[in-house]
């Protein structure tokens, strides 16, 4: 797949093709994450190479009714996959579907069928109803995202490009609770990995707004 970002116009549309097919599919637990959940809670949508959805009960006919329709707006057939990794040593299931939209941009669905490896209702406590783009949408909190983007995995983990885009998303949030932020992180178990990609950033004299909230509560 390839890093190249298509612009946020391209997946708001793939977003907008595939929001029918999924609803029609009783998949009503779908959960927007990732870059695109930044997204709804600012004016400017960021261009991204990917649209990550939390969908539980994913199913091959679902992958292959939403390929199907996306086939409008690809060069040419869209493919899906399906696999089974591991988070931490819980199970962590992921679909896939692929295609070469027509503006020349390859762009990637992922439809992950848990949370880091644990139920996706786990999540309740810190999701919103958000109508954006003509779409009714459930996404992760402000706070949740945050968590999220503290707790990136190696070997990536937070590059000096993430955390420039985040701290522009605490900024443009404003008004924050970070002790839900801590919350989200303890939930999912993540402090060793915030507390370990914090270090890696200040030794590159990188900082995160608002950090200094939850820096004295983190094991």
């Amino acid at each position: 797949m390839s890093n190249r970002q298509a612009p946020a116009r391209v997946w708001i549309e793939v977003l907008r093709k595939i929001a029918p097919v999924l609803a029609q599919s009783n998949l009503s637990d779908v959960i927007l994450f990732g870059s695109q959940a930044m997204s709804v809670y600012t004016k400017r949508a960021l261009a991204s190479k990917d649209i990550n959805l939390i969908a539980p009960g994913v199913t091959e006919a679902i992958l292959e009714k939403t390929s199907q329709q996306l086939q409008q707006l690809a060069t040419q057939t869209p493919s899906f996959d399906h696999l089974v990794s591991d988070y931490a040593g819980r199970r962590y299931p992921v679909s896939h579907i692929f295609l070469k939209h027509r503006s020349g941009f390859p762009f990637a669905i992922d439809f992950f069928e848990n949370f880091l490896g644990y139920p996706s209702t786990r999540l309740n406590p810190f999701l919103n109803l958000e109508q954006k783009w003509g779409l009714d949408l459930q996404v992760l909190s402000p706070e949740a995202i945050i968590g999220t983007r503290l707790a990136f995995r190696p070997p990536e983990r937070i590059t000096a490009t993430n955390a420039a885009r985040l701290n522009r998303f605490i900024k443009n949030i404003g008004s924050l609770d970070w002790t839900v932020v801590k919350k989200f992180i303890d939930s999912f178990d993540l402090g060793p990995t915030v507390t370990e990609n914090l270090s890696l950033l200040k030794s590159k004299h990188i900082s995160i707004t608002g950090i200094s909230h939850i820096m004295n509560r983190m094991d």
